[in-house]
């Protein structure tokens, strides 16, 4: 009897010890598949935003470079797909502006690594979008609702280029002047994102531009929530120059 009670003793102990260590593997499993729980750290998280697709703006060209592709390379390619793109399309026929022709920019974000956010699971699949201010001579153009996402893996790692234009009048006059004042970049839902930089400039130069490295997480703990970053919240925002046109 005591040998059986030794026994039973015994294996409550096995027993324990293997939930213990099953614990202490589950819990490194959801590490390792990125399941952190919320890791917002804006202060913004789960923003209630009027979702009105009716004014979505969609970027005239996106590409996609993994972190292994330079700068200078990814833009090299990029060069080619806007050539590509206006041998196939005059300016003046891509906006519904007739007579004006638009004024070009780019957006550049970059998702981070796990030596920026001690995750390897930094990029999203969720719905990103960015608004931005331009200052002129005849007061503030505004561009909201840009949408910064396409269908399957964006911002899986590496970083995104979009391609974009801009409407340079303003109550019927055509501006003289553009800076880029401000932007502000927005994820819905659950599926967080680590941004690690974000730049607005003016196409093939540097006249104008808004570079930021915010280096925060975007993330809800709702599906419908909206979580924010403004450049103007950052000290690391600089902003540079003016375009003439």
């Amino acid at each position: 009897m005591k040998n059986f009670k030794k026994n039973v003793v015994l294996a409550l102990c096995i027993l324990g010890i293997v939930s213990c260590e099953k614990t202490e593997t589950d819990t490194e499993i959801l590490n390792i598949k990125g399941q952190e729980g919320f890791m917002s750290t804006t202060g913004n998280s789960d923003t209630t935003v009027a979702d009105d697709q009716s004014k979505e703006i969609q970027p005239i060209l996106h590409m996609h470079f993994g972190p292994e592709v330079s700068e200078e390379e990814g833009l090299a390619k990029f060069d080619k797909a806007i050539a590509k793109y206006f041998n196939n399309n005059s300016k003046l026929d891509l906006l519904d502006w007739p007579g004006t022709p638009p004024w070009y920019y780019r957006v550049y974000t970059k998702t981070g690594t796990y030596e920026d956010s001690g995750s390897n699971y930094c990029g999203t699949d969720g719905s990103v979008r960015i608004s931005i201010d331009f200052r002129t001579n005849l007061g503030f153009i505004y561009q909201n609702d840009i949408v910064l996402n396409n269908p399957g893996d964006d911002r899986e790692g590496g970083w995104d280029v979009y391609y974009l234009s801009l409407n340079p009048k303003k109550n019927g006059n055509t501006v003289n002047w553009i800076e880029i004042a401000s932007a502000g970049i927005k994820l819905k839902g659950k599926d967080g994102w680590f941004l690690k930089r974000l730049t607005v400039v003016a196409d093939k130069n540097d006249y104008t531009s808004l570079s930021s490295k915010p280096e925060i997480w975007l993330d809800n703990n709702t599906n419908n929530g909206w979580d924010l970053f403004h450049t103007n919240d950052s000290d690391t925002t600089v902003k540079t120059g003016r375009y003439y046109l």
